[in-house]
């Protein structure tokens, strides 16, 4: 048998006859969400913008440049924005954390980290769409921290970046600096030792022989200090990075060197730092590309490692040149005499000091200079102002959009309960049960309506009792031959006669599962029917349950 198929009539019937389940789910669900929007602590939201422009050495260009797999530097600053580092400063700045507690004291104490957590739920930071300007969005019940919030962020993300940015200038200022009041303090004493000299023996001036000596005397010792000066500065290099060879991944290996190999080295291990900073934000350490970076990482520091060893190598084989070249002249300044030799000892070593001197000043004024140059990558455009409203969901649209929801939920129920609903309401779903076909449809008998038929058409049928007037309205198809019902019978005595001429038989049973369904109306009527087509026709009435 075919399977009925719905149309969209047969969709809205459904929709009218559950009805109220869908009302109600559209009322609750409606009430509901006004009721938490308007039980919701207003939010206010406060934005800072701030500016980032790399800065990057020539050498470091290059490598970022030669890079196969280059990340976007804005969304690590992004990144960073949030992170402990940062956050734990702005908490120091806000008073929310002590000034004298260190990081590894906040690492380990949970209510600092609960602080920490809080306020990094309450930053948002993102970067405006193809600029390199980044807003850092803060969003809070209090206006006021909103506002204090926003600001401290983005002036900590700001010092944060220029000192990580300037800590290899600042080390090497210092590093020059200490250097420079040990050679001061050599060359004041070499100078007295000079005069000292020369008074106690009344040494006015040196002879020729004595000035060309003191002349190669001061170039090659020169020359033996400045190699053996670089040779310490590298060796001090080599014992750092082989101290670091097994050090964590985290710890930066400082490298002062003039060799364009080694300073093309220590941007390359910056740049992987930087990098496996901000991935370990994001992934543990037994990520893929974390332990690729990690090694990376030594295979750059081996390779400085042994930069640095040839350097010193070389060092080593000039100094041994120089020291060779150096008792040449001793040998030949032996037949000077004693006294002048003393004395041009003591200049030669004065001179020494004094050009190591002027050469940690220069580099001294440079580191100044480079220092106070500064490198900021990061300015603040827009500091954040006091929100003035409220932000979020509008207490009219939260509940338009429950509306909304709660009339599908009450589509879905209405259709499930239409789908869970085993009664039978239509032809197809009689067929489909019992299995046969349907023969006709009988409409309901109104009683009330006929009797009033009845009378308008015979009046004299007012004087008949009620329950006989009754009996001649439920014998519609011979008192009212002309309604619709009786020609509903009358067309269910034709499907009866083309039934019988197909599978044949002459007796017509007519039953009902309950009480008072209308078994005798039916019968009556059909009997009267096929009488009325002049078929000889005898009525049965039996009670089964007897």
């Amino acid at each position: 048998m075919a399977q009925y198929e719905m149309n969209l009539r047969d969709y809205w019937l459904i929709v009218r006859r559950r009805r109220m389940i869908i009302i109600v789910c559209t009322v609750l669900v409606a009430g509901s969400s006004f009721w938490f929007a308007r039980q919701k602590v207003p939010q206010y939201t406060a934005t800072a913008a701030v500016k980032f422009e790399q800065s990057t050495t020539l050498s470091g260009l290059l490598v970022e440049v030669l890079a196969v797999n280059g990340s976007d530097n804005i969304e690590t600053q992004v990144s960073l924005i949030k992170s402990y580092p940062v956050l734990e400063e702005v908490a120091r700045r806000m008073g929310k954390l002590p000034q004298t507690t260190t990081g590894e004291a906040v690492r380990e104490s949970r209510s600092y980290q609960a602080t920490l957590d809080n306020l990094g739920g309450k930053v948002k930071a993102s970067r405006v769409p193809s600029t390199s300007i980044i807003e850092i969005a803060v969003t809070s019940p209090n206006p006021r921290e909103a506002k204090e919030l926003a600001n401290t962020v983005a002036g900590v993300y700001r010092d944060y970046n220029k000192a990580n940015r300037n800590s290899r200038v600042t080390e090497a200022r210092k590093f020059i600096e200490a250097q420079l009041r040990e050679v001061e303090g050599r060359v004041k004493r070499a100078e007295e030792e000079v005069w000292a000299f020369r008074d106690a023996n009344r040494i006015i001036a040196p002879g020729a022989e004595s000035t060309v000596l003191l002349s190669l005397f001061t170039q090659v010792r020169g020359d033996i200090e400045r190699t053996r000066q670089q040779r310490i500065e590298l060796e001090g290099m080599q014992a750092r990075l082989a101290r670091n060879s097994a050090a964590a991944h985290d710890d930066r290996i400082y490298v002062d060197s003039t060799n364009p190999n080694l300073a093309k080295l220590a941007s390359t291990q910056s740049e992987l730092m930087l990098e496996r900073t901000n991935l370990a934000l994001e992934v543990t350490d037994r990520h893929p590309r974390l332990q690729a970076i990690d090694d990376r990482l030594r295979e750059v520091r081996a390779e400085m490692r042994r930069e640095v060893a040839a350097q010193v190598a070389a060092l080593r084989t000039r100094e041994e040149i120089l020291n060779r070249q150096m008792g040449d002249l001793l040998a030949k300044n032996r037949e000077v005499p004693a006294t002048e030799l003393s004395l041009q000892r003591l200049q030669r070593d004065a001179k020494v000091n004094d050009d190591l001197l002027t050469l940690l000043k220069t580099r001294h004024q440079e580191a100044l200079i480079k220092e106070s140059e500064g490198i900021e990558e990061v300015s603040i455009v827009r500091p954040a102002a006091d929100p003035t409203a409220p932000t979020g969901p509008e207490t009219f649209n939260t509940m338009l959009v429950g509306g909304l929801l709660g009339l599908m939920l009450g589509l879905v129920l209405a259709f499930v309960q239409e789908t869970l609903d085993t009664s039978i309401g239509t032809i197809e779903d009689v067929e489909s049960y019992l299995g046969v076909r349907v023969l006709g449809i009988i409409p309901h008998i109104d009683p009330h309506e006929t009797m009033q038929r009845l009378i308008e058409r015979r009046p004299g049928l007012a004087q008949v009792e009620p329950d006989a007037l009754q009996s001649h309205a439920l014998l519609i198809t011979h008192f009212d031959p002309k309604s619709p019902v009786a020609e509903a019978y009358r067309t269910l005595r034709t499907n009866i006669q083309f039934e019988r001429m197909e599978r044949g038989g002459k007796v017509l049973v007519v039953t009902s599962p309950t009480l008072q369904e209308g078994k005798t109306t039916t019968i009556v009527n059909l009997a009267l029917t096929m009488a009325q087509n002049g078929q000889k026709t005898l009525l049965v009435g039996g009670n089964m349950r007897r």
